[in-house]
Formats: structure tokens, C-alpha cells, sequence
């Protein structure tokens, strides 16, 4: 399959703009977990805007007619809700590690929020195998690492496509800056708590910040799968925009 002409390796890129906003960092996952419920709590979140994301829902996401839809690592359920804006009839389900980001989804999807869930989703889903006729992974924090293609998180990506129906697609979406492909916004800038703190597992080997990945380091797990194939490539607007789908036959 063809990629999209993207850089692949930015060996010129700075690393970050100096007057980038600098934000407390933690010491452990579990301080800056307890950080990102209350950025989800008491606060905006990320800010997006439900008209702008319903629009790049409809322009880049092939959104069914009806079915099960699941938002992975939901967060505060905007992406949800801009589900819901494209298409009432859909039943979404969202899971995220952050209560506090649940709480607020529960409140944005209305009758659907009983649906979602606090969870861990590089461990398992608490959902029914092969129900869901599209899964929406935007920017999970298993894909903000440099090497994805460990083969731990290789096996985390295909538990998660065991979700999808035969007929269903999986969108896997990271944002990386051109410029910055390659290397990493330092710990200090980044905007979700929850990656201003190191994590060492079997599946995850991160110091903290946010990846910029080239398209090569990107769909590196996604070539090594042995059950998954993917549909098709584009970047849009800064995002990687990946769709996968359990293998046929």
C-alpha cells in the first residue's frame, strides 16, 4: 500500500518552541493520573470545539449507519459526543483510565454514559469480543512511545481489533508534528498530565511528553501484526490517521 509522501525522519527539527506553556511534572503514573482527573474534573479539558470535531468525524471517519461504536482512551467523551452529533441512531461505548475524564463523558453522552467506563486498556476491555463495528483510538497512551513495534504492545493492538465485528474498522489516530517527527515535546509542555510522568511496563518504555511519530515508526506495530490488516493511510491536519481491521480469510 502506498504511504502518504511524509517525512520520514527529521533530523533538523528543534525540539520545542521556548515559549511553550511549562506544566507541573510527577514522579510516578499514579500522581499524574490523579493530576489528569482533575484536568478532566475541574476544568475544560482540551477545549475542542463539538462543531469542528463532528466536521473531521464526518470528512475522515467512514461513521456507520447504525451498530456499536467504542471510543478508546475517550477521555471527556467529546470525540463521543461528536459521534452522537454525525449520527443519534449510533450506541457508543468509551473507556479511559481517568475517572475524571469518565465522569464528564457520562455527562456529555446523555443516555449512552452508562456505557462507559474506568479502565485500563493495555490490560483488557470489559466489553463483549467482536461487537463493536467501529473502535475510534485517538491518541491512546500505548502510541505515545518511540518504539511501538515491542512485541508486548504489538499483542495489546490486536487484543484490542479481537473487539471488532467482521464487518468493523478500527481508526487509529496520533497527532505529530512534521517538524517534530521523530523526537519528543519535552515532559514539562505537555498538555495532558498524564504524560508528564515516566512509565516503564512490558508494553510501554516512556520518559515523559508527547512522541511526534514519522509515518514509518508509526505504522511499525501494524506491519508486525500477524491478525491485523490495514485498510488505508492519510495524514490530516498533524494527525496520523491509520485504519486497520481484523484479518480476512
Amino acid at each position: 500500500m502506498p504511504l502518504a509522501e511524509m517525512p520520514l525522519t527529521t533530523e533538523a527539527a528543534p525540539k520545542i518552541e521556548a515559549a511553550m506553556t511549562k506544566h507541573e511534572t510527577y514522579m510516578s503514573a499514579a500522581e499524574a493520573l490523579a493530576a489528569t482527573d482533575e484536568f478532566y474534573r475541574n476544568r475544560e479539558g482540551f477545549g475542542y470545539d463539538l462543531e469542528k470535531v463532528a466536521g473531521w468525524l464526518s470528512q475522515h471517519v467512514r461513521v456507520p449507519k447504525k451498530g456499536r461504536v467504542l471510543d478508546l482512551c475517550c477521555g471527556d467523551g467529546i470525540w463521543s459526543k461528536g459521534f452522537q452529533t454525525v449520527n443519534p441512531a449510533l450506541d457508543l461505548y468509551g473507556i479511559d483510565i481517568s475517572s475524571g475524564g469518565i465522569a464528564k463523558a457520562r455527562e456529555l453522552v446523555g443516555d449512552d454514559g452508562s456505557h462507559f467506563v474506568v479502565g485500563d486498556v493495555e490490560t483488557s476491555l470489559p466489553f463483549e469480543k467482536g461487537s463493536f463495528d467501529l473502535i475510534f483510538a485517538r491518541g491512546p497512551g500505548l502510541f505515545n512511545q518511540h518504539d511501538m513495534s515491542r512485541p508486548a504492545c504489538v499483542r495489546v493492538i490486536e487484543m484490542w481489533h479481537e473487539y471488532l465485528s467482521e464487518r468493523g474498522l478500527f481508526y487509529n489516530i496520533f497527532a505529530s508534528t512534521p517538524r517534530l517527527m521523530g523526537t519528543y515535546t519535552p515532559m514539562e509542555n505537555a498538555a495532558l498530565p498524564f504524560n508528564r510522568a515516566p512509565r516503564s511496563t512490558e508494553t510501554i518504555d516512556f520518559s515523559g511528553g508527547k512522541y511526534h511519530h514519522t509515518v514509518e515508526t508509526f505504522h511499525a506495530p501494524f506491519w508486525k501484526a500477524e491478525e491485523i490488516e490495514i485498510v488505508s493511510y492519510a495524514f490530516h491536519g498533524n494527525n496520523h490517521v491509520l485504519v486497520t481491521r481484523r484479518k480476512r480469510g
